[in-house]
């Protein structure tokens, strides 16, 4: 099957997800949490494992186009899909530079696509693109997991290809999308902006903060998307970067192209020499520092500490003392790392575990006219680009590919280490070069690595790659969230029981029904390849779909963007989980349902299942974005027999039947 070379690991970086195996970056989770990190890796395996064993042979175009007008109808510009958030960073560049990639742009916005098709039957089997921009449209106010727009965008396109939920449960067809990460380190979806949360009015350019009371607010600044409702920005940004995918992907006829070549190389990068002009000056990179702009945050926010902003001097030396108690950079850190105002030095903190990766994994694989360059780190715009010139001036020059071949910086992949900018954009320290965390030579240093890489791949060299950093193991992490003890019924209910129901009406298109039952806590089984809370549509028996006349089909789960499942506790032991769904404007009229799976641990340890289900409630056409009709349908809740099957109120001793998925019994 192949080893860690032709195993690319990409994640999706977003305020909505997991944390790290680092102990810096696992501070929002309140330290490293097992669960988590082994759902990651067993899904991740179950997926490889899934295509090793349905591997056919296929056909695989390549094209690209731009996320604009031209293949988004209608889409506002120059603010599409993405927005440059460090505007002021990105004008330190050379003026001659910025107009030869970019014109009168700070953006690149192009997304290269790769398309495969089984080359048997012709049908689609899958998508890659990569595009830059930051998954940051559902900001971190909001604590539910999601894949934020790249997700609703994969979620999109496979809805597209495989069928909708009453043909096929999202995420489980044949046809599978992968939207990748580009050099976005300076890329924001809230593409109208960062405004005052105070007064409305935009905030500071170069410092991104507000005024308030004579003082300057970074947590007032704040980014906005297309819409003021972050889920709403969420589906319009993926649904923009689909529409464009879409319209590459079917006119995508470029073969890709024969030959493939791949390498893995580690590096030290807190001393790492660079060779920064090719006539002798050379110049080290730093053990990694976090500089006080990091500290502030960004305008995808909300931002960090008021104290602080970007490039600026912090006007709170208290913090800045706390934070040099846990570890004092030393005056060769300062003088490495200057211009930056060093607030963190992570590279000199190693307890419990290591803070941050000093030694960091690069990939490159070849596959015909497509160079993949996978990075630990978040690219800014112009550094991605130099990057990639610079890569691929290599194989054009050895003969391996012509200037038609398409290299693409696949960002936050194989690790993570921050941010790399430019160095002129690091004189400046925003957040991007705050969060640089090599020094200003970060750029340079992963561009002369990934050049080597390349000039051995196109000599056909196999250098040694290099030591692989030591982890942390699971045993010495710091586990910051107590494990469930046990879980209660409310007092006089059972688990199941509804607190409180769907209300009574009739839905349509656009309107979110939604219901409250006494569950358990989630941790108790994370629910993989199956769902907490699932919708369910009544298929009468008098239809020409004689399949599956009169029972229960499943048209959504928590997988779905259009589905949000919130628990919390209540007391010290009880749970309440809301389900809640916003009928999407394809869903047809009907009887609909709401069912909750769950886990309840008793006081010694043991683990069982609990069910609970809302009342069934009705669904009309309407115009998608119209308010209900003033109408009332109220029915008799739905009996829940034993081992989770239902009926359907007013038919008298049946219909009763299992509730069944594509994968089998969806309560087991």
């Amino acid at each position: 099957m192949g080893g860690e070379s032709t195993v690319l690991t990409q994640t999706t970086t977003t305020p909505s997800e997991r944390a790290s195996a680092y102990y810096l970056f696992q501070f929002s989770s309140m330290g490293y949490v097992e669960q988590s990190l082994t759902s990651l890796v067993d899904g991740i395996s179950e997926a490889v494992w899934l295509a090793h064993h349905n591997i056919k042979p296929a056909n695989v175009t390549i094209s690209s186009g731009m996320v604009d007008n031209t293949t988004v109808p209608g889409c506002p510009m120059p603010n599409c899909a993405s927005i440059n958030r460090s505007p002021t960073s990105f004008m330190h560049n050379p003026a001659e530079e910025r107009k030869e990639y970019f014109g009168n742009d700070n953006l690149d916005r192009e997304m290269p696509l790769v398309k495969i098709v089984d080359a048997t039957t012709g049908e689609p089997m899958g998508v890659l693109n990569w595009y830059a921009v930051h998954t940051t449209s559902m900001n971190s106010d909001h604590d539910l997991i999601s894949g934020d727009n790249k997700g609703v965008a994969e979620y999109l396109f496979e809805r597209a290809v495989n069928g909708p939920p009453w043909e096929r449960v999202s995420g489980r067809g044949p046809f599978v999308a992968a939207f990748a990460q580009g050099a976005s380190g300076d890329v924001s979806p809230n593409v109208n902006g960062s405004f005052c949360t105070n007064t409305g009015l935009s905030c500071e350019n170069q410092y991104s903060v507000c005024w308030d009371g004579g003082q300057h607010k970074n947590e007032l600044c704040r980014g906005r998307g297309p819409s003021n409702d972050a889920y709403e920005s969420t589906r319009i940004i993926g649904e923009r970067q689909f529409t464009a995918a879409k319209h590459i992907f079917d006119r995508a006829k470029t073969p890709i192209g024969s030959g493939l070549n791949y390498a893995v190389r580690f590096a030290d990068l807190s001393k790492y020499w660079v060779d920064l002009d090719g006539n002798g000056t050379w110049a080290q990179t730093c053990s990694p520092c976090l500089g006080t702009s990091f500290a502030a945050g960004t305008t995808d926010g909300p931002s960090g500490v008021n104290e602080f902003g970007q490039n600026m001097t912090p006007s709170n030396g208290f913090l800045q003392f706390i934070a040099h108690m846990i570890s004092l950079p030393s005056q060769e850190d300062k003088d490495c790392q200057a211009p930056k105002n060093i607030l963190l030095h992570p590279g000199g903190m190693a307890l419990p575990y290591p803070y941050f990766p000093t030694t960091i994994g690069f990939q490159m694989m070849r596959i015909g006219s497509l160079i993949i360059v996978a990075v630990p780190g978040e690219f800014t715009t112009m550094a991605g680009k130099r990057t990639r010139e610079a890569i691929k001036a290599v194989f054009v020059e050895k003969g391996i590919v012509d200037d038609t071949a398409t290299v693409v910086l696949n960002n936050v992949a194989s690790g993570y280490a921050g941010y790399v900018t430019t160095f002129e954009e690091y004189q400046h320290q925003r957040y991007e070069g705050g969060f640089t965390a090599f020094g200003p030579h970060t750029h340079k240093a992963m561009t002369q690595i990934l050049v080597e890489m390349a000039q051995d791949m196109a000599d056909g060299k196999h250098t040694f790659p290099g030591m692989k950093p030591k982890l942390p193991t699971a045993a010495r992490m710091v586990e910051g969230q107590t494990k469930v003890m046990v879980d209660d019924p409310p007092i006089g209910g059972k688990f199941g029981d509804v607190k409180e129901d769907v209300a009574p009406g009739t839905y349509h298109p656009g309107a979110t029904a939604r219901v409250e039952i006494w569950g358990a806590h989630p941790r108790n089984d994370a629910k993989r390849n199956s769902s907490f809370g699932t919708v369910w549509h009544w298929k009468a028996a008098n239809t020409s779909d004689d399949s599956a006349a009169g029972e229960w089909r499943l048209v959504a789960d928590d997988n779905d963007f259009e589905t949000k499942f919130a628990w919390k506790r209540v007391g010290i032991s009880a749970s309440v989980v809301t389900l809640s769904w916003t009928v999407p404007p394809e869903a047809p009229p009907g009887w609909y349902i709401f069912h909750y799976s769950g886990n309840a641990k008793t006081l010694g340890g043991a683990i069982f299942p609990i069910h609970g289900s809302s009342r069934i409630f009705e669904v009309r056409e309407q115009a998608w974005g119209q308010p209900p009709k003033d109408e009332l349908v109220i029915l008799p809740p739905p009996v829940v027999e034993e081992g989770g099957g239902l009926k359907l109120p007013g038919e008298g001793e049946g219909p009763a039947r299992r509730l069944r998925g594509t994968r089998g019994e969806y309560f087991q």
